[in-house]
């Protein structure tokens, strides 16, 4: 996984403010309130150009927004303002992410920070190294130069996770507006597959948007498999490889297993092999709904080639 290192951000300093409860994305609904603080500068963040004259008081905006990417769900929790003594003023927004994988991982790309239709080049994202299914607070600080109606600067602004080429999460943070995300889905998927003294044994299964570069419109469909070995296998083993892995698409496309589920197993005679993380994964198109055939052949097209279907509804 391509490592990135977080950009740092400075600190905010100011004085607590009562917020607004809020509901989710559909029903979600933002507040806002202020209250009397301080403001230390943050970072370098670019000047609105659009924003005039100063605030004396904190504004905090509920946002209580969620969207995914890369595993995990991502909630921007609120936006705090802070004026400076120059008719500036500091901004940070609170988000929280939980870990849906069972690995400790942070994101592999650095977020942005649209303002209007630009990207805020001096914006200052916090990643955290979140653990396993827990999760760890971040966010997004950044300054603006003028500092005028401080409702509408925070109505221009959406944290956006990947780029154009790829499928890309969207939080904005004015209210109504709506998070452009699509969420994981699990599968319930049960079959079996045969081939001489191996049996193989899918479980279930995910569907994900697929967050590789350059992959927009195309979908991580993941089963998960539980490997069986006959009692004639010889000794030595036999291996077990992702490639082995074919999936025949609603649109009649044949795609072999990705590298990103990266099964690599030696199967032993009488052995059961239920690896949490045996995931085959087979990059689709989206919105990859309709009926799949998926087959396991280790001979290569040697012999016969045993196939199960399942549709995604």
């Amino acid at each position: 996984m391509r490592k990135f290192t977080t950009i740092g951000a400075a600190v905010l300093i100011a004085a607590s403010a009562v917020l607004m409860t809020a509901c989710g994305d559909g029903g979600q609904q933002t507040g806002t309130t202020t209250t009397s603080a301080i403001a230390a500068p943050l970072g370098t963040g670019r000047p609105s150009g659009t924003e005039t004259g100063s605030d004396a008081q904190a504004t905090v905006r509920v946002v209580a927004k969620t969207g995914w990417y890369e595993g995990f769900e991502i909630t921007v929790e609120k936006a705090t303002v802070v004026p400076d003594e120059f008719g500036g003023g500091a901004v940070r927004i609170d988000i929280t992410y939980k870990n849906t994988t069972t690995d400790d991982k942070t994101l592999s790309i650095v977020p942005n920070l649209q303002v209007g239709k630009e990207i805020d080049a001096g914006a200052g994202f916090d990643n955290p190294l979140v653990p396993g299914k827990g999760s760890a607070t971040g966010g997004v600080t950044t300054t603006v130069s003028k500092l005028g109606d401080v409702q509408h600067l925070l109505d221009t602004m959406t944290v956006v996770y990947g780029q154009a080429a790829d499928n890309q999460t969207k939080i904005p943070l004015r209210a109504g507006a709506q998070v452009e995300s699509v969420a994981p889905k699990t599968l319930t998927v049960s079959g079996t597959l045969v081939q001489d003294q191996t049996t193989i044994k899918i479980t279930g299964g995910t569907l994900a948007p697929s967050y590789a570069e350059n992959e927009n419109g195309k979908m991580d469909l993941a089963l998960k498999i539980t490997l069986i070995g006959g009692s004639g296998i010889p000794d030595g083993g036999l291996n077990v490889y992702y490639d082995y892995f074919t999936v025949r698409t609603p649109d009649g496309q044949n795609v072999p297993a990705d590298i990103r589920g990266p099964i690599n197993e030696l199967l032993n005679r009488n052995e059961t092999i239920d690896n949490a993380k045996n995931y085959v994964v087979f990059v689709v198109p989206a919105p990859a709904v309709g009926a799949y055939t998926v087959t396991y052949d280790a001979d290569k097209g040697a012999g016969a080639a045993p196939a199960f279907s399942f549709t995604v509804s």
